[in-house]
C-alpha cells in the first residue's frame, strides 16, 4: 500500500508525455491499469465509458494523424480511445469521461507509464476509423507509452493564495 506522502507524489510528479519509447506495454500492466481505471466515480454509478485499446501500428499511425495537436501520438505503442454513453447518462457523461480519463492517467503513472490529453481530434474521423457508432461520444485519445528521455520538469503552478478562497 503506498505511504499518504507517494500518494501526494503520484498526483505531483504526472506529468503530460508527448514523447515515448518503442517498448511495448505489458498485457498485464495495461490490465492494472484498466482495472484500477475502471473503478473512477460517476453520476449515480452509471459508469458511461468504453475503452477501445489500439495496438495495431498501422492504425495507431492512422489515428494519430487524426489528432491535430496530438501526432506525436504516433509514437505510442498503445492509444485508448476514451467513448461515452451519452444514453446511459445524458445528463453528466462529459463530467464522467472526464474524470476516468485522469484516472486512467494517474493508474498509468503508477506504473512509469505516461500519456497526454489530446483534445483537438477530428473525432468523426477517427470513430470511422473505430467503427464507433454516430450517437458515441469520442472524448480523447490517450496514448500510452515509457517516457522518451526523461520526465519533463514540472511546469510552473499558480500559488494557492491565488486559487483557494475560504468562507469560515
Amino acid at each position: 500500500m503506498m505511504s499518504e506522502n507517494e500518494k501526494i507524489r503520484l498526483l505531483k510528479e504526472r506529468r503530460s508525455i508527448r514523447r515515448y519509447d518503442s517498448r511495448p506495454i505489458e498485457d498485464d500492466i495495461l490490465t492494472q491499469i484498466f482495472e484500477a481505471t475502471r473503478w473512477c466515480w460517476s453520476a449515480v454509478n452509471r459508469q458511461p465509458w468504453k475503452f477501445y485499446v489500439i495496438r495495431n501500428a498501422e492504425l495507431i499511425s492512422k489515428v494519430a494523424k487524426e489528432c491535430t495537436t496530438g501526432t506525436f501520438a504516433a509514437e505510442a505503442p498503445v492509444l485508448v480511445a476514451l467513448v461515452g454513453d451519452v444514453a446511459a447518462q445524458p445528463n453528466w457523461y462529459l463530467q464522467d469521461m472526464c474524470f476516468v480519463s485522469l484516472q486512467m492517467a494517474l493508474a498509468a503513472w503508477n506504473f512509469g507509464i505516461g500519456t497526454c490529453f489530446i483534445g483537438n481530434i477530428n473525432r468523426e474521423k477517427v470513430k470511422q476509423l473505430l467503427n464507433l457508432k454516430e450517437k458515441d461520444y469520442l472524448l480523447t485519445i490517450l496514448p500510452l507509452g515509457y517516457p522518451y528521455g526523461g520526465i519533463p520538469e514540472p511546469r510552473p503552478r499558480k500559488s494557492l493564495d491565488e486559487i483557494v478562497e475560504y468562507f469560515d
